[in-house]
């Protein structure tokens, strides 16, 4: 999602603001509410999950426990929610899943038919990072480093096809840079074999790269998106020089098929309720990203959109899996 829209997005949740109260009482929910997270512990979605997860609690009477279910770039826990028949058990993801549509022939769900839209919750520019022991300071010193070594660079992601891996691949192709991807199984990984100096760079969301930026481990000299995080507003906008390298990693919440409309909109109210607390609020700003809450509507528009998108850069840049 381009910052560029962010402003017309977040007119759009003032409108839809107010207190938590799902249609019919008590009708929803009626027993435990499960958030699948498609992704590995330890990650920026899971963290801000378990956050949203204990505030959500509180509000809905029921407890609301955070289950990862990771595997086929967050293939495994979607395809779960869309089978899912309780109406209890949420899809809490990325933008991955706009993705996945154009990587993965043989979906057995289809994102737009089978999962309904509840909010997109934040917005992260991702960050082009270096080792934080390494030399390298700018595009410029990557595309140096690329030119002296046989093979050029490696860069890692979370995985193929997601937004970390399609920034690099675009980066690579509009600054020249020779280089190789490595997928890694999570962002947690490949944060680890950055700092390690497994791997010469890799694009990170804002808010899993923030902390580490801070304590030196990695290096932030690229922003993929038109305005600087809390915290990185000295790091260049990549855009500037390489309009194509726009990418943001966003969150969102789903619910399975068949899930109320009102039920939606009631619990689409209580998760802006909740990014809107000063702790939540202030929590997420300070990993980079923007808290949202998005209607439902207004979210599902975005979903086409980036489905879109990302289906002509997928092909643009002949991406496949395996």
């Amino acid at each position: 999602m381009g910052i560029k829209r962010r402003g017309m997005l977040l007119g759009m949740l003032a409108a839809t603001g107010g207190a938590w109260a799902a249609s019919g009482g008590k009708r929803w929910p009626s027993m435990p509410v499960t958030l699948t997270v498609p992704f590995s512990p330890g990650g920026g979605t899971d963290m801000l999950a378990r956050t949203i997860a204990e505030k959500l609690s509180a509000r809905l009477g029921v407890s609301v426990i955070v289950e990862n279910k990771p595997g086929a770039a967050g293939n495994i826990g979607a395809e779960m929610v869309a089978r899912d028949t309780t109406a209890h058990r949420l899809l809490f993801t990325t933008a991955s899943i706009a993705v996945n549509p154009s990587l993965y022939k043989n979906l057995r769900y289809d994102v737009r038919k089978d999962l309904v839209p509840v909010s997109l919750l934040t917005s992260s520019p991702l960050v082009l990072a270096v080792p934080g022991k390494s030399d390298i300071h700018s595009v410029d010193d990557l595309r140096r480093q690329a030119a002296r070594r046989d093979g050029g660079l490696n860069y890692g992601s979370p995985g193929t096809g997601t937004t970390s891996h399609l920034g690099c691949a675009a980066l690579s192709r509009e600054a020249g840079l020779a280089s190789t991807h490595i997928p890694y199984k999570g962002a947690g990984q490949v944060t680890t074999a950055l700092i390690a100096g497994e791997i010469d760079f890799t694009m990170l969301a804002a808010v899993a790269a923030a902390g580490h930026v801070r304590t030196g481990a990695i290096r932030a000299i690229g922003i993929a998106g038109r305005r600087s995080p809390p915290g990185m507003e000295s790091v260049p906008l990549l855009a500037t020089s390489y309009p194509q390298v726009e990418f943001d990693n966003w969150q969102a919440l789903f619910a399975p098929p068949g899930f109320d409309a009102q039920d939606v909109a009631g619990l689409q109210r209580g998760l802006a309720a909740i990014l809107a607390l000063p702790d939540v609020a202030e929590k997420i700003r300070g990993d980079g990203a923007a808290p949202l809450g998005l209607a439902p509507q207004a979210t599902a528009r975005l979903v086409d959109e980036e489905v879109a998108r990302y289906a002509k850069i997928v092909k643009d840049f002949q991406i496949q899996v395996g």
